[in-house]
């Protein structure tokens, strides 16, 4: 009976310890950090995960394992790391490229999920188990697109070459790495209509050159020059627009010849020189029709049209009475008018003329009331000489007779 109870004994503690590691050995799990780097990525960027678990089971009769899934904001799946089925402590680090996706970000946010994940199977019930433990929300975006414009000016005149070179480069890193041979949409808008559109593709530098003809390309007043990078899965679409205001040329009118006091006899003469700049260039304003008015206090005297020459040089003279002089006006505003053209603005030029009116009658008889007047007092002052020399003389003559009869 002893002898059973010595064999009976060592089998049940064999049993009992059978069963305390089968206690041991039972499914559990602890997940112990879990996270990212950060929660905002760039589409060329790099995901850094770090997690660390504790995972126990019976690899005899019992399947887990631990499991990274990265899904979008549909929970379609993405991306998932391999299985870890060691039993105990574990951590694990993960360095994902997001440009591997291959996401078709329309907009410029696109969310991801990524989830830690627990997975369990019982080989003897068939008993699963599947589970997130958590899971952390990250956003993925474009990069912005800054663009430089080398020869920009925001306000040229008619007739005027744009000469322009865009060069486009990341707005955080400054670099061009991701500009070369992308395709670049150019358009010109004005009132809200497109009247221009080109592609262009970039060179080594992120760079395209653009040369607008203002007169082709760009109408009178504010247009919009609009940039994009498209079909570039790194950069937003998002357009980058310059304005440049049109305007007309200001033409410019010298005054090269004009004497404002003229005599009643004298003629008018008038000498002007009239152009413009363009593109850095003097541009006569040859052949040009002038339109030449003279007021006197408001009322129009005279008006005629004149031409300039090759120079752009118009000189004239006009006769005083040809604009009916008036012997009681003072003062005469002359009006130069140049009416605007394709390229050139309006432009008014006034002067002002006065006239003397000085009669050379009156002059005459002023200097001869002068001599007369000099001449009077020249008459009485040699009277009264004469008469103080005779008075003189009279006294003298007294006092000899005097003289002879005393004696």
């Amino acid at each position: 009976m002893k002898k059973k109870y010595v064999v009976i004994l060592p089998i049940l503690i064999i049993l009992e310890v059978f069963c305390v590691i089968n206690c041991v050995n039972a499914f559990s799990y602890n997940l112990i950090s879990f996270s990212t780097d950060q929660t905002e990525y760039y589409i060329d960027d790099s995901i850094r995960i770090n997690a660390s678990w504790e995972l126990n089971y019976n690899d005899n009769i019992e399947i887990a394992y631990i499991q990274i899934h990265i899904v979008n904001q549909f929970d379609s799946f993405i991306w998932n790391s391999s299985q870890y089925d060691q039993i105990g402590t574990y951590e694990e680090n993960w360095t994902i490229n997001i440009e591997d996706f291959n996401l078709n970000i329309e907009n410029s946010t696109f969310i991801l999920k990524i989830k830690f994940y627990i997975f369990y199977f019982h080989i003897d019930t068939a008993s699963t188990m599947s589970n997130y433990l958590d899971t952390i929300d990250i956003r993925v975006v474009k990069r912005e697109i800054s663009c430089e414009l080398i020869g920009y000016k925001d306000q040229i005149n008619l007739g005027e070459v744009l000469s322009l070179e865009a060069r486009f480069f990341d707005t955080i890193t400054n670099n061009t790495q991701f500009f070369t041979n992308q395709t670049v949409e150019f358009l010109i808008s004005f009132n809200d209509l497109i009247i221009h559109q080109c592609n262009y593709t970039t060179n080594m530098s992120g760079v395209i050159n653009i040369q607008l003809f203002s007169l082709t390309h760009l109408k009178l007043g504010l247009n919009f020059l609009i940039f994009s990078i498209i079909d570039n899965k790194i950069y937003n679409d998002s357009r980058i627009i310059y304005e440049v205001y049109v305007d007309k040329n200001d033409p410019i009118i010298d005054i090269l010849n004009f004497t404002n006091e003229l005599k009643k006899s004298e003629d008018l003469d008038l000498k002007l020189h009239c152009y413009y700049y363009i593109n850095h260039s003097y541009e006569p304003i040859a052949n040009f029709k002038l339109l030449i008015e003279i007021f006197d206090n408001n009322s129009l005297t005279f008006i005629r049209e004149y031409v300039t020459d090759n120079s752009g040089v118009l000189e004239i003279s006009i006769p005083q009475n040809s604009f009916n002089y008036d012997q009681d006006a003072q003062a005469f505003t002359i009006q130069v008018s140049l009416n605007e053209t394709q390229y050139l603005d309006n432009k008014t030029l006034s002067l002002y003329l006065y006239l003397n009116q000085t009669n050379y009658a009156e002059i005459l008889k002023t200097i001869q009331i002068k001599i007369f007047s000099f001449t009077s007092v020249l008459i009485i002052m040699l009277i009264f000489l004469s008469y103080i020399i005779l008075n003189k003389k009279s006294k003298n003559e007294k006092l000899l007779t005097e003289l002879i009869i005393r004696h």
